[in-house]
Formats: structure tokens, sequence, C-alpha cells
């Protein structure tokens, strides 16, 4: 493939308070390149030059997960017993990442803390911890085998994920503790794990692409249809919005 076909795709790291370390799984590259992408490791620094002067450069991006969780008192609310560490650097950082992404219309898929991320700067509320405050809830962190299948998902009829995964039920794996509650501002679900927790959405504007999804799509890759569709798909709208400019996104299937 020529190096002018590969749209740039902007990444944040997590960052390691142990160690001081910017960090993230290699997965994530390996998908995004798999699929026709330049993957952009970007350090969590939010400032407005750094910022602007990063999304110059960069065709899409994709929010990461992360071993944190958004500080709720960004969506006004108080920190429940179960909250996991906090990482301001971090949630500043996709916010303002998501901010300069909606100003150029430029793709954006989220994944994991990622899609949490997304929901929260669209006005949204996360439950805190799904495993206390969702009745009846499945086991949603699996732990180290991030690659399994853990439980089903129920999609959409004709939505995105139904149109990639051919199916409007399958199963994902699942690795997290925290949840999209009330929906953001025009963002729509499309997928519900059997317990009603809500696994991924989209955006209902046409001016700009998005895919949030719940579960991880960037582990076990290379064995799972759906993963490489999902990155597939992805990395053909970054293509298309690159090479043919503003408005571009919203002409590729959504």
């Amino acid at each position: 493939m020529n190096a002018n076909d590969r749209p740039i795709i902007g990444i944040p790291c997590r960052y390691n308070w142990n160690t001081f370390y910017y960090e993230l799984r290699e997965t994530y590259a390996e998908a995004i390149y798999a699929a026709g992408g330049t993957p952009l490791l970007l350090p969590l620094i939010p400032e407005l030059d750094y910022i602007d002067s990063v999304m110059s450069h960069t065709d899409a991006i994709c929010l990461s997960g992360a071993v944190n969780d958004v500080d709720p008192l960004r969506y006004g609310r108080e920190p429940k017993p179960h909250l996991g560490p906090v990482v301001p650097r971090r949630d500043e950082t996709d916010m303002m990442l998501l901010a300069a992404a909606e100003a150029r219309q430029l793709p954006v898929l989220a994944i994991c803390f990622g899609i949490q991320s997304l929901n929260v700067y669209r006005g949204g509320t996360l439950i805190q911890d799904v495993e206390t405050e969702v009745k009846g809830s499945l086991k949603h962190m699996q732990g180290d085998l991030f690659w399994r299948r853990s439980h089903s998902i129920n999609v959409t009829e004709d939505s995105l994920i139904a149109r990639l995964a051919e199916s409007t039920h399958t199963t994902v794996n699942s690795h997290h503790h925290q949840a999209i509650d009330i929906v953001g501002r025009d963002l729509e679900p499309v997928a519900w794990a059997p317990d009603g927790v809500i696994e991924a959405v989209v955006n209902t504007r046409t001016d700009q692409f998005i895919l949030g999804v719940q579960w991880h799509p960037e582990v076990g890759w290379q064995n799972d249809l759906l993963s490489q569709a999902i990155f597939n798909h992805f990395i053909a709208v970054a293509r298309e919005r690159s090479t043919a400019g503003v408005g571009a996104a919203a002409s590729v299937e959504r």
C-alpha cells in the first residue's frame, strides 16, 4: 500500500502513575496498521497548541481504553466507593481531542474507556461501577483473557454494527467496570448486553463519523471478523475523509 493511502490515526496513550510512563498495548497500533492506517501514539499533553499541532497532521482519532476512570465531577456526580483511579491529564486530553476532531469533522473510533470519554464529552453520564449499580449485571470485567468473547450483545437491526457483524446478535470480549448511563447528546445506542448495559453508540449527526464500542476489537482482531470489519470500516472512512476533504465521512456507510 502506498504511504499516501494510509490515513494517520492519532491514539492517546495511557498514563502509568507508578512509573510516570506513557504506554499503550501494541494491539491498537497493529490493528490500525493492518487495516491500512498509520498509527500515531499521542502523549497526554492537554495544551491547545499541542492539540492543534497534532490534529493538523491527523486524519482520525482512535480513543483507546485505559485502566483509570473518567472523573465523575466532569459529569456532575460525586465519586462512589467503587470508582477507580482518575487521571486528569487523560480526561483533559481526550476532551480536547474530541473537541478538535468535532471542529475538523474528523472520524472517531472510541474503545472502552474511549466510549465513556465520548459520552461525557457529549454531556452524558456514567455508571461508576456496573457490578454494584446494575441489578442482575453480567460479569463485564473478564480478567486477563482479553481476547475471549465473554458475553453476547443484541444489536439494532440495520445499524452499522449489525451490518459489520452481519447479524443482530453476536458476542464480544468485555473488560470494563464502568458504562454509559445517561446517553450524551447526538449519540444513539445501537448495541446492548443482556443486562441492559449499552455496548455501542453512533453519532446521529451526519457531519462526523463516530463509532463507540464498549468492548475491545483491538484485542484478538487477527481471528475475529467483526473486529477486522470495525477497523477496516473506520480506516476506509478516515481515508475518504483525508482524500476528499470536509464532509466526505458522511458519504461512507454509517
